[in-house]
């Protein structure tokens, strides 16, 4: 996504009918840092970026809106394949 790396926290539900999938999450380097208690090195390395982040963006890779918080989180959002379709006459969704 965004062409970073992220570990795999992601959701799915449904929003007004169609099924959607959220992704939350911290860059894959940046969440080592935390896995190791580095935390002042994760503060150096977010404050370098302070001026990348925060960023809001449609990636087309994803699929969906992505939103990169000034803290290295992200949050994403995108429908499942499918989901633009009407449903077929007696479909349950």
């Amino acid at each position: 996504m965004l062409g970073s790396r992220f570990p795999d926290p992601d959701h799915v539900f449904r929003l007004n009918g169609p099924r959607v999938e959220a992704f939350s999450g911290v860059d894959e380097e940046l969440f080592q840092l935390l896995a190791r208690g580095d935390v002042k090195e994760y503060r150096a390395l977010v404050h370098a970026s302070r001026h990348v982040h925060p960023r809001l963006t449609f990636d087309k890779d994803w699929g969906g809106p992505v939103s990169v918080h000034a803290d290295g989180s992200v949050l994403a959002l995108r429908l499942l394949p499918g989901q633009g379709e009407e449903p077929r006459p007696g479909s349950t969704r």
